[in-house]
C-alpha cells in the first residue's frame, strides 16, 4: 500500500520541535536548518519558513528557508543554508518537496532558492538530480565550500597522535605556558569573546556582525545545549575564543577570535585540543572545523586558516557548493549584478581591498 505523502509549512512549537529531531536524526544534522537558527538570523532581517514532507504522520524531508525581502520592490529572495534536508537520492522526494517550494516562492514572489546541501562533490546522482530540476552552481558562496572533519569517536591518544608534529608540539607547548580554557557560555563569555573578535577582524581585516547578533545566539541557544563558549586565559588574561555550535552527533567550530597579545602561548592549539576532549566527553562523533579553501594556495586569504586546521588531521570534505533555482530570470540578473557591485564596495570600505575569503 502507498504511502501518503503530503507538505506543510511548519509553525506550532510541537511542529518544530519534530522538526529539529528529524533534523538532528539525519547524518549531516545541518544546525543551521534548525528551528533556532532560523530565529537568531531574524536579527539580520531574514524570516525563516520550515517546510516538512510527511509521509503519514512523520518527516521524511523538508527544508527550513531564509527568506529576505529586497527594499523598495516587492520581491524576495530565498536562502537554506545546508538545505534541504532529505536523500537526495530519492528524486521522487526531492522533486515534490521542489514543487511545493515553487507554490510558496510564488506566492511570497520570490527571484530564486539558493541552496548549499551538504552535498560531496563526487556525489554524481545526487548532482544529476539536481541538474534535472533546473538548479545551477553559482561560484559566489555564503557557506564554506571546504571543511576537514575530525574523527571523535577514535581514543585521545590516537587521536594526538595523528596530528601533524607542529600542532602536537604547539598543544604541548600551550600546556609548559599554562594557558588555561575555560567554557563560559553566557552573555558574559559573549562579551570576552566579542572583545577579543573585534580585534582579530581589525587585524584580519574581515567584516563580523555586532555584538546584538553574537548575544542572539547565546539567548537562543545556550540553555538549549547549542552553542558553547570556550575561552583560553594566559595570566587570567583572556586572549583567544571560540563559539562551538552543537547538534546531533556533529559540533562544528563557526566563530573564532584571537588577541594580539601572547599569541605564541599557542592559544588556539590549547581552546582545540580542550574541545576535542570536551566533545569526546559529550559523546559527539564528528568535529567540523567549518571552513577551509576548496583550492588552497599560499596566496589565498585563508591559507593560514587551512594550514591550522589541517593540522588536526581531519578528513577532507568538499561539497558541491552554492546552487541557485532562479524563478525569474529577469529580476535575478539585475539583481546579481547589483549584489556584487555592493558586495565590493562593502569590502572596499571595510576592508580597503575587494576580496572574498569564500573564493576558490
Amino acid at each position: 500500500m502507498k504511502k501518503s505523502r503530503f507538505c506543510k509549512i511548519l509553525r506550532s512549537e510541537r511542529e518544530l520541535a519534530e522538526w529539529n529531531n528529524f533534523v538532528a536524526a539525519t547524518d549531516e544534522c545541518p544546525i543551521i536548518q534548525s528551528t533556532e537558527w532560523g530565529e537568531i538570523k531574524q536579527i539580520s532581517g531574514w524570516q525563516p519558513i520550515r517546510i516538512a514532507i510527511f509521509e503519514e504522520d512523520k518527516i521524511v524531508g523538508g527544508i527550513s528557508i531564509l527568506k529576505r525581502k529586497i527594499p523598495l520592490i516587492k520581491n524576495s529572495i530565498f536562502y537554506a543554508p545546508r538545505g534541504p534536508v532529505l536523500d537526495f537520492h530519492n528524486e521522487s522526494l526531492f522533486h515534490f518537496l521542489i514543487s511545493e517550494i515553487k507554490k510558496v516562492a510564488k506566492s511570497d514572489k520570490a527571484i530564486v532558492l539558493k541552496i548549499d546541501p551538504e552535498i560531496l562533490e563526487t556525489d554524481s546522482k545526487a548532482i544529476e538530480i539536481l541538474r534535472k530540476s533546473n538548479f545551477n552552481f553559482v561560484k559566489k558562496q555564503i557557506q564554506p565550500r571546504a571543511t576537514f572533519f575530525v574523527d571523535l569517536t577514535k581514543n585521545l591518544d590516537d587521536l594526538l597522535a595523528s596530528f601533524k608534529s607542529k600542532t602536537r608540539y604547539n598543544i604541548r607547548l600551550s600546556d609548559r605556558k599554562s594557558v588555561k580554557i575555560k567554557e563560559i557560555t553566557s552573555l558574559k563569555g559573549a562579551k570576552i569573546f566579542y572583545e577579543i573578535y573585534l580585534k582579530t577582524a581589525k587585524r584580519d581585516t574581515f567584516i563580523i556582525h555586532n555584538f546584538e547578533y553574537y548575544k542572539k545566539v547565546v539567548e537562543t541557544m545556550a540553555d538549549k545545549k547549542m552553542v558553547h563558549i570556550f575561552i583560553a586565559y594566559f595570566q587570567k588574561k583572556p586572549i583567544a575564543g571560540v563559539y562551538i555550535f552543537s547538534f546531533g552527533q556533529k559540533i562544528w567550530y563557526v566563530y573564532g577570535a584571537s588577541s594580539n597579545e601572547h599569541r605564541n602561548m599557542m592559544p588556539n592549539h590549547a581552546l582545540h585540543w580542550e574541545i576535542i576532549k570536551w566533545a569526546k566527553e559529550s559523546g559527539y562523533k564528528i568535529y567540523d572545523l567549518w571552513g577551509i579553501p576548496a583550492k588552497p594556495h599560499p596566496k589565498h586569504p585563508l591559507f593560514g586558516v587551512y594550514r591550522f586546521k589541517k593540522g588536526f588531521n581531519g578528513e577532507l570534505k568538499k561539497f558541491i557548493g552554492m546552487h541557485d533555482l532562479v524563478f525569474q530570470p529577469l529580476l535575478y540578473n539585475l539583481m546579481n549584478k547589483g549584489i556584487k557591485e555592493y558586495v565590493a564596495l562593502r569590502s572596499l570600505i571595510k576592508k580597503g581591498k575587494i576580496s572574498d575569503s569564500l573564493g576558490e
